[in-house]
């Protein structure tokens, strides 16, 4: 049970992280700010480094296999997206690497996470 609720703080933060980020850069784009090539890089950048937070938390967490404990959290991330993108009707195979990257960049997030925590 205790496993489970680090999972969902974890996915919560990188939730929150996500579309705070998001809402952010809309804003920034709403008021000339950024102009929409930059708004198209963060559309990139928002979910793999949300996701990577993530990872880096689990790693935190995590007392071995770190690159597991970051390729969950950022499967069930990735799944989450993908049903999205399905509803939306937006899914294409050029998503599916844009999904690759995102779950690797969860794996290196917690690989880093599980090799900075302090004892």
């Amino acid at each position: 049970m205790k496993y489970l609720k680090t999972i969902i703080k974890n996915l919560l933060y990188t939730i929150i992280f996500f579309i705070l980020f998001s809402l952010l850069i809309t804003i920034f784009n709403y008021f000339n700010i950024i102009n929409y090539q930059t708004l198209a890089i963060g559309k990139i950048i928002i979910p793999i480094m949300s996701i990577a937070l993530g990872g880096l938390l689990m790693g935190k967490k995590a007392t071995k296999n770190g690159w597991l404990e970051g390729l969950k959290i950022s499967l069930i991330f990735v799944l989450i997206m993908i049903s999205i993108t399905i509803i939306i009707g937006e899914f294409s195979p050029k998503k599916l690497t844009y999904f690759l990257i995102l779950l690797i960049s969860g794996i290196f997030g917690s690989i880093l996470g599980i090799n900075t925590k302090t004892t």
